[in-house]
């Protein structure tokens, strides 16, 4: 095997040979009978043939203590003469897919799916039979539906749902001046009036009393379309209100366009987020966080901020105040 590898590296050109032939043979010597450097010295014997370098990057003096010469060769960048028939390939390619796209004689429309007028999408049976009048069963298929999808506020808040007859998301104004019909199909209990839970609040049958009622209060004050219904803001859509619903939804047409849209019927995220931070942290429900109540609290430095007046205290206008400092600190 040695003299095999003395051969490999004999049929080596003659710069290379008197430069890395006996290192080559030294390392196959120090390795014994490696299979894996016979195979290396035949890979470098093709890529010496068939793409030789005039000459070597390295420098003898440069080499460490112990390391063959050839192992500090420096990184070699082809020639330009080797990377052009690549390039000419990708150029002829790249034209010929070009030619072959731009000519209309070749082309073909390739239609995929379905493209009949059906909204179905069932393509139509055409037959020579004639019709026959005793059949013995028949088969109703549901409309195709056109609305979009139901907003998801829409379904959390009932009054939006009732009001929302075509579940096309938006109050258009024959639904307004139906409001008060379909309020009173909300009235569960009979009593002549809409409470939050009819409205669509869900509350944890644990809560303390008070925090219950703060909370009703603060879900009928939060959402624009239930506050513009509560009138008196007592936490309730009484009779008379219900009966004023269809005006009082008019004045939420910011665009006057005579319907209303949820981009129209979203509450305001500084509004809801304060109103939250709230109903959270003001325990005696009078209304103000005090330092006691923020202290140790998630929203501390938020509440810290809101205080700017050094009061003592935060109200849910400050709140919103430093809310909305904090989204646009420009502002």
């Amino acid at each position: 095997m040695r003299w095999c590898y003395i051969l490999l590296l004999r049929l080596h050109p003659r710069a290379f040979r008197q430069r890395f032939g006996d290192e080559m043979l030294a390392i196959f010597d120090q390795q014994g009978e490696n299979v894996s450097l016979m195979a290396d010295a035949t890979l470098s014997l093709a890529r010496q043939w068939i793409v030789r370098q005039p000459s070597f990057a390295f420098s003898p003096t440069t080499a460490p203590d112990g390391v063959p010469l050839f192992y500090s060769a420096e990184a070699e960048i082809p020639r330009f003469s080797a990377l052009m028939p690549g390039v000419l390939i990708t150029l002829l390619a790249f034209g010929m897919i070009c030619f072959v796209i731009g000519h209309r004689w070749r082309h073909t429309h390739l239609l995929v799916g379905s493209h009949h007028p059906s909204p179905s999408h069932l393509l139509g049976a055409h037959t020579d039979a004639q019709p026959v009048s005793d059949l013995p069963a028949e088969v109703k298929v549901q409309p195709y539906p056109f609305h979009p999808p139901r907003s998801a506020y829409f379904r959390f808040l009932l009054v939006l749902g009732a009001f929302d007859v075509d579940q096309d998301n938006v109050i258009s104004a024959e639904e307004i001046d139906n409001a008060p019909a379909a309020l009173w199909r909300l009235d569960k209990n009979h009593d002549g009036m809409l409470s939050a839970e009819e409205c669509g609040l869900k509350p944890d049958p644990n809560l303390d009393p008070l925090k219950l009622g703060s909370g009703r209060l603060t879900f009928m004050r939060v959402h624009p379309v239930l506050a513009a219904l509560d009138a008196n803001h007592d936490g309730v859509i009484s009779e008379s209100e219900i009966r004023n619903a269809a005006a009082a939804l008019r004045t939420l047409d910011a665009n006057h366009d005579g319907k209303l849209t949820e981009r129209e019927l979203l509450p305001d995220q500084s509004i809801a987020m304060a109103a939250g931070i709230m109903e959270m942290l003001d325990k005696n429900g009078d209304g103000r966080i005090t330092r006691d109540e923020r202290r140790g609290s998630f929203a501390a430095e938020l509440l810290d901020r809101a205080d700017r007046d050094g009061k003592g205290y935060v109200t849910e206008e400050d709140l919103v105040i430093a809310i909305r400092s904090t989204a646009r600190p420009d502002k």
